[in-house]
Order: structure tokens, then sequence, then C-alpha cells
């Protein structure tokens, strides 16, 4: 998801129709909203009340919506939808009919989340000086469909651009709370995919391959020729490449799962190129075609080996509380954290979606919503403040105005179990008192002396707490030196590769993230050597 800023942002969606691919019917915009509907704007759109819109004004009166823009505000949101490689493929070289139906496919889809937003959508004031998030009436969006990626590649994708003001329940047009929007955008994929594969299998019949991260490729399409037209991907991988390379020079290792996310994220950003120019539609399929057949394949051969596969589809959503679905949710929820907030619970039951399941993509994204409740009621622990019986609540997700919508969370019974137990463990550590080293202190304040002692000596735990800048860390070397010279072995970990990189620097001590230590001790086999802890090992976090 992209912020919008400044004046004339706008432009870049209706500069032309279509973009970087101008053919004859390519789809304008169209509005989405009932912010866009109190607008008089469901009916046709139009290039010029779009950037009104984006600008803050009311296209109809010419009246400011709310307070006026500044140079560096933020207009609106782009929230972009992109379909699987073999998706857009089948849009690309299918006959009419199968076009057809792969783009309102793709539109329900894309329109089922819009509506999940807008149910969703927040705005917020101040009411006696406190900040109140409460449900907004409705959002106002421009949605622009396309088919083709930067590199000319089939790649059927829509930018839905929401504007950054919506009508509040006192009638004024505010800014929309855009905290959830940011926060949960792989909430809005999984959705996504999982109702386009819904409404493909309903459609066409179309099987699916394995499901990663809640994204699957059509099963039939082999990977040969999703690589062939995926000239973007390959240049998001090449400099992939570079940044793994340096990773592994300056960790000595391989990249976490969260560490490589953060990689693809930069990759992606730093290979994006400009749009190439404008190309002939007829042009763009010949070329299509003939990339194809360099393959050794044709437009009815990929077609009929895609459509008609899955004859007996499941035409009901499996929302059991029990039932596999929510089983694989409930586990991948556990592998990777503690808690959990309500979207992301959602999130992984659109992942766990089997992808036989044939529904209009509105209704699986509805019978989702309304699984969460029943699955949090049997397997989760609500962490949330209890409510005194007659609170006012907002519709969008039952809790106070009052109450940030991104404070609500779950966790499980036994989370909770091994958090007490942590804690008494802890408190048992810390009930042994040690004596404390004597190291060298030159340099060091008063209290970094005392933390450097502490660290040094033998107490059951040491805990030293500082703002960031405080000399936490200067103040672990002499300490950690100490240990070493004690022939007692350390081990440093931090929360990201960066802080771990510099806490080895800095204290010269071996040092890695804490995902990592932990990823090597749930594998089959146990840690490598570099991660064993002997019995009695001293171990510094920063």
């Amino acid at each position: 998801m992209t912020s919008l800023k400044g004046a004339g942002v706008g432009e870049y969606y209706v500069a032309e129709p279509g973009g970087y691919y101008v053919a004859a019917g390519e789809p304008p915009g169209r509005w989405f909203g009932d912010g866009a509907a109190r607008l008089g704007l469901d009916v046709s759109f139009d290039d010029a009340e779009f950037a009104s819109v984006l600008a803050g004004i009311d296209p109809s009166s010419g009246v400011e919506l709310g307070r006026p823009f500044g140079e560096g505000s933020v207009r609106g949101y782009d929230v972009t939808f992109s379909a699987p490689k073999s998706v857009s493929l089948l849009a690309a070289l299918g006959d009419p009919a199968v076009q057809a139906a792969v783009h309102a496919a793709h539109d329900a889809a894309v329109d089922a989340v819009l509506a999940y937003v807008q149910r969703h959508a927040l705005t917020r004031y101040r009411v006696d000086g406190e900040v109140m998030s409460v449900d907004a009436e409705g959002i106002v969006a421009g949605v622009f469909r396309q088919h083709v990626s930067r590199e000319l590649d089939p790649q059927l994708h829509t930018h839905a651009v929401i504007a950054n003001r919506v009508l509040s329940p006192d009638g004024r047009w505010l800014a929309l709370d855009a905290r959830p929007l940011m926060k949960d955008q792989t909430v809005l994929s999984a959705l996504y995919h999982a109702g386009l594969r819904a409404e493909l299998t309903s459609r066409l019949g179309v099987g699916w391959g394995e499901v990663d991260n809640g994204i699957a490729e059509l099963a039939s399409i082999d990977r040969e020729v999703l690589d062939s037209f995926s000239q973007r991907s390959s240049q998001v991988t090449s400099r992939l490449a570079v940044k793994l390379e340096r990773f592994r020079a300056s960790m000595g290792r391989e990249p976490t799962g969260r560490e490589r996310w953060r990689l693809e994220r930069e990759a992606a950003v730093d290979s994006r190129r400009s749009k190439p120019a404008a190309i002939d539609a007829a042009a763009l399929q010949q070329r299509w075609r003939e990339q194809l057949a360099e393959l050794g394949l044709d437009r009815q051969q990929l077609v009929g080996e895609t459509v008609g596969r899955v004859l007996e589809p499941a035409m009901t959503l499996d929302v059991d509380p029990w039932g596999c679905p929510a089983e694989a949710a409930l586990s991948v929820l556990t592998e990777s954290r503690s808690t959990w907030r309500r979207p992301e619970v959602l999130r992984e039951l659109a992942r766990a979606t089997p992808t036989d399941t044939a529904l209009p993509a509105g209704e699986l994204v509805a019978g989702l919503e309304a699984a969460v409740e029943p699955f949090a009621r049997e397997w989760l622990v609500e962490l949330a403040r209890p409510l005194a019986e007659g609170v006012a609540v907002r519709a969008s997700d039952g809790r106070p105005a009052w109450e940030s919508p991104l404070e609500r969370r779950y966790t499980t019974s036994y989370i909770l179990e091994e958090e007490t137990n942590l804690a008494e463990w802890a408190r048992r550590r810390w009930d042994q008192p040690g004596r404390t080293e004597v190291v060298e202190t030159g340099g060091l304040d008063l209290a970094q002396v005392a933390a450097a002692r502490a660290v040094a000596g033998d107490a059951g735990l040491v805990v030293v707490v500082g703002p960031a800048g405080a000399g936490k860390t200067t103040a672990l070397r002499p300490g950690i030196e100490s240990l070493v010279w004690q022939g007692r072995p350390v081990f440093a970990v931090a929360p990201t590769a960066t802080a771990a990189a510099v806490l080895a620097e800095e204290t010269g001590v071996v040092a890695d993230t804490i995902d990592k230590l932990l990823v090597e001790h749930r594998r089959n086999g146990g840690p490598a050597v570099r991660y064993q802890l002997p019995h009695g090992e001293d171990r510094s976090g920063s």
C-alpha cells in the first residue's frame, strides 16, 4: 500500500486510460463506496471528479471536504491487488469468454475486500480532549484495473485509491484513520486471493497448486511458463540475491523468514523502474503468443489444460472451529507470535480455506469474518479489558470509541501458562543474589560501571534497563570481557539482524537474532554448533 501525497497526485491514474497498456475497450476507472454515493459519484467515472476528491473538494459543489489539505498532506491510499502470474496469463491469452470470466472474478474479489475495508473504516476526533476512533460512514475509492507489468508481461492488477476523506457520524468530512489499513496489508491480500480462488473455481472449474503465504498458482501451468512471463520478478530476484549475499557476509549465516521478508521488500523498491512507453495492444498480444509458442504451447492448449479441472467443487465454507482449516490457522498463529489481533486471525482462516471452495467472493469474505468469533471462543483467550454493561461500542469491532482499533488482541491459555512459568523462573533467579566482579571501567559513568560489574558477576539474572543511547551496549563490553577471562562462554541475542551486528561489533561476542536462535532450537536434530547453549552459559540480550 502506498500513501499518496501532494497536489495533483491523482493525475498518475487518469492521465492515460490504461496507463502504459493502450487498447480499445480498456476499462476506465470506477467508483466504489458509500462515501462516493453520498457525493453523487455512484454512476459514471469522471477524471476531473476523481482529481477533485483527492484534492479534498466536493466535485459537485466545489466545497472543501473538511479541513484543507497542506502541501505534504496524505491525499489517499493506493491499495493494490495483483493476481498470481498464472491467472494473469489465463486472462491475457484466453478466449473472450475466459478473459471475461477471469476479469469478473478478479473484480469480485477486489470488491469483496474493499467492502471489508469499508465495514471497518474509522475516523478520529476529540471529545472533551480525548481522541475517539469511531466508525466512518463509508469510503470514497477510485478503482483502476490494469493488465500488464512495467516490463509488459501479463499482470492483472487493480489500484484501489481510497481518498483520505470519510464522513463521520456527526456529519463532518474527516481524515480516514489509516492505522488498520496500514497494519493489515497481509490481511487484505489473503482475503483477495482466497476470494479470487473461490470465484475462479466457481466460474471456470480451475485447480490450484499449494498455497504459500496465502497465494497459489493455477496447478496446470508449469513454473517454466510462469518464469518466462515474469521479467519483473526476475529483476527483484536479482536485486535480492545481492542483498542476501551482503547479509551472509555481515552475519555469517542465512536470514530467517522475517529477515528475508524485509530484504525482499527492499529489493522490490530498489529494482522498480519507471513506466515504459505505450505499446499497441495487438502487438503485445502477438508478442505473448510468440513467447508462449517458444515454450511449445499455444493459447488453446493453455486454456484447455486449465479450465474444467475441478468438477465437484465445495459449495460451502468450512467454518467448524474443530475443522482442518481452523486447526491449520491455529498452528500458523501459535508458531509465529504469542498474541494476535482479530484481523490476523481472519488472515490465517482465509489462507487455510480449501482451494476447491467455489463461492462468490463477497460471501466467502463475510463467512470468514463470521467464523472468527466461534474460532476465538473455542481456541483463544481475549486480552482486551472487559466492558461494563451498556457501554457504547463500534459496530466494526465491538470495542468502545476511546480504545484504539489496534489494541484488541488474543492469545491462548497455553501461552499464558508459559508466560507465567517464565515469570516464575525469572522471579526465582532474581531472588538468587550473587557477587559482582571488578571490571575495567575506563570511560564509563557510574551507572555503566554498575551494569558491567553485575553482568560479569554470578547473579542468577541481571537486567539492565535504559533508554536508547544510554550506553547499555558500551557497558556490556567490559562485563563480557570479564566473563571471557573467567572462562565462561557467552552468547548474545538481539531483536534484529542490524542490532545483532552492532552488538557483536561493540562487545566482541558472538551475536545473532532471537528469531534465529529459536529457529535453530526447533530444528530436527538440534541446533548448529554455534547455537548450542551449554548449561550455565551466559546470555546477553540487547
